[in-house]
């Protein structure tokens, strides 16, 4: 067995590292939001921008990531960015309003985007060709140990620390990652590279950005009641048909709509995106359930969460391999819906005396689920594209994957919200002096003399009963999300035979 050189070895650790970092941060902060959301004044809807913020950056700065490098060059882009993400990882912990966590949040998702796209390419091209299947192999596990240790590692440092340390822990990553990366060779750089459409991408910044805050204002703002909500919708609809517009008629355009008129990586991008936005929903509602309903430690919120992402991990394992002895990708992607789906209804039943192992197993069902949709997926998106046409479809379908990640997070925020008030203005009906059968329940619980009976009462209906409403509904969209994909699949044209 020969030695493996030290520049590849260096190279693989730096792109580790940074493509580690970056992944980490999708699920590390999920555990932190109830604690974040005291120290920011925030309330449950509101302290979700922390995630969508971050995400819609990342979506935004992923289509400028070729362009860029192109010009200045693999390795000085992912110098400035590990920098920036340093500097706005330190800022997030030192933020102390939501306005402060959000900024710095936006600057984190940006410099964060090009990461993973020019770590591969590093990658790629540190490897020769008869090594590069182990090349994205390891790469591949720094992308999924990111997601799965996330959850653990913010519960143990948000409950022996801070919450700021979820940000903190960036640092010294990033540190030792920028000075690995010096080394690296650069590459990548064009004498004529192809023109930034910067109209392109203002469209896109005004659209998605509008859109980001139509679905985190509009519920508290009373949706198209409000001014707000209106002129924010206004702006999404037509900033995303100029965008559009502009993508079909300039040469160059910032994301390649036009390879959309191939069905397959149409359907495939929708279900890619809702596949983004039922695991990062997920991610979402559980951290908040279990540590503001049921009082586990944040710790415990990670350890009960890890067993989702390490099903996930094998199931993605297992996927390949089935992929290489010929099953269908069609039939995987089916098979993995059906675990997502049923998992998450499973979850449609929690309620707030269920034991630790109701909420593990059904994770690790859905777990099971998210393994064994994306990779398939990503074969049948791709299987009737020209292999000069995969970079950009690349882009296109890693775009809708983070996409439906942040818009999903947006709204099962709302509908958590929405649904809690909804629940509490049907429950608190019945706390009434006139309702016997109350009357019943607090002489059979000793309370019927106790004058703060019905203060109690209305205290845990709000706080616990209305809001658990909200997240089994949030459970119920989520499942609908999974049904929705089947239709999707069914409509994928079949592989062409090689």
């Amino acid at each position: 067995m020969t030695k493996q050189p030290v520049s590849q070895l260096v190279i693989t650790v730096a792109v580790m590292l940074v493509v580690f970092m970056q992944a980490l941060d999708l699920t590390i902060v999920n555990v932190a939001l109830p604690y974040m959301r005291g120290s920011l004044q925030a309330n449950s809807d509101q302290i979700t921008w922390v995630l969508t913020s971050y995400m819609i950056a990342n979506v935004i700065g992923l289509p400028l990531t070729g362009l860029l490098m192109e010009r200045y060059g693999q390795r000085y882009i992912m110098l400035w960015s590990v920098a920036g993400f340093i500097v706005a990882s330190a800022m997030c912990g030192q933020s102390h309003s939501l306005t402060e966590i959000v900024f710095w949040r936006l600057l984190q998702g940006a410099f964060g985007a090009p990461l993973a796209p020019i770590g591969q390419t590093i990658m790629l091209g540190a490897y020769p060709d008869n090594k590069r299947g182990q090349a994205m192999a390891i790469l591949g596990m720094g992308i999924m140990l990111g997601p799965i240790l996330g959850p653990t590692f913010g519960g143990y440092l948000t409950e022996t620390l801070s919450w700021r340390w979820v940000f903190y822990l960036n640092i010294p990553f990033g540190i030792l990652a920028f000075l690995l990366m010096r080394k690296v060779s650069d590459g990548g750089r064009k004498p004529n590279p192809r023109p930034v459409d910067w109209m392109g991408f203002g469209l896109m910044v005004i659209s998605l950005g509008a859109l980001q805050g139509l679905l985190s204002l509009g519920d508290q703002d009373g949706w198209f009641s409000s001014r707000t909500i209106i002129i924010l919708a206004l702006i999404t609809v037509l900033g995303l048909l100029f965008f559009i517009g502009r993508s079909l008629s300039v040469p160059y355009p910032l994301v390649n709509l036009r390879l959309l008129k191939d069905r397959n990586l149409m359907i495939g991008s929708m279900g890619i995106g809702l596949y983004g936005f039922a695991m990062f929903g997920t991610m979402v509602i559980l951290p908040i359930m279990l540590e503001s309903l049921m009082h586990y430690e944040a710790f415990t919120v990670g350890l009960v969460m890890a067993p989702q992402g390490i099903a996930t991990m094998i199931a993605m394992m297992l996927a390949g391999r089935l992929l290489g002895r010929g099953v269908k990708p069609r039939d995987i992607v089916l098979a993995g819906i059906a675990f997502g789906a049923f998992g998450t209804y499973l979850s449609t039943l929690y309620t707030l005396n269920i034991s630790m192992a109701w909420v593990i197993w059904p994770g690790v069902i859905r777990g099971i689920g998210f393994g064994l949709i994306a990779t398939p997926l990503f074969t049948l998106a791709f299987t009737t594209l020209k292999k000069t046409q995969h970079a950009e479809a690349s882009g296109i379908f890693n775009l809708m994957r983070r996409l439906g990640g942040s818009v999903g997070v947006a709204i099962v925020s709302t509908v958590m919200t929405q649904e809690a008030q909804v629940g509490w203005n049907t429950m608190s009906g019945f706390i009434n002096p006139f309702n016997p059968a109350l009357h019943q329940y607090l002489a059979a619980a000793g309370m019927a003399q106790n004058p703060t009976a019905w203060q109690i009462l209305g205290n845990v209906v709000l706080h616990s009963q209305a809001n658990m409403r909200g997240m089994l509904d949030a459970f119920v969209l989520l499942f609908y999300g999974f049904l929705i994909m089947i239709p999707l699949i069914l409509f994928l044209k079949k592989p062409r035979l090689k």
